[in-house]
């Protein structure tokens, strides 16, 4: 139910400010890239930082940072405008599936007591790859089609 709620929110976020969502699509892909290749470098040494917090908590803080913080603030700081009718509806879906396939584990891990959620990131773990070549190919639509 959490997933669910998240992925609406994100949607009408994604919906109602319209702002060009390509390179914050760009930055939450990059922040993934950024995440795997030295997200545990990273954790470690903020762990030397705050000792009492724990490992798995830096973690999933910068995790989140990296592929939802980040980007939505590029995505509130972007120029206004973007896609318009039907693909604005379809671009703000993609976005806010996209950002919440990325997050479902995080959620599911600290929100235990929603077996829903569970079951949502796990089927949303097996698809991701594909929700993640669609969102690229949606940024780079909307990149080449931004004007002002």
């Amino acid at each position: 139910m959490v997933i669910i709620a998240t992925l609406i929110v994100l949607f009408l976020i994604f919906f109602f400010v319209r702002h060009h969502s390509g390179p914050a699509h760009l930055a939450m892909i990059a922040g993934l890239s950024v995440y795997t290749m030295f997200g545990g470098n990273f954790t470690e040494w903020i762990h030397r930082l705050f000792t009492q917090v724990p490992v798995e908590i830096i973690d999933s803080g910068v995790y989140v940072a990296l592929v939802a913080l980040f980007p939505i603030l590029l995505y509130v700081r972007s120029s206004c405008g973007g896609m318009f009718g039907i693909l604005r509806v379809a671009e703000a879906a993609l976005f806010s599936v996209l950002m919440t396939s990325l997050l479902s584990a995080t959620i599911a891990k600290y929100v235990t007591f929603d077996s829903l959620a569970t079951q949502i990131s796990t089927f949303i773990t097996s698809i991701e790859g594909s929700i993640v070549l669609v969102g690229i190919i949606s940024a780079y639509i909307d990149i080449m089609l931004y004007h002002e």
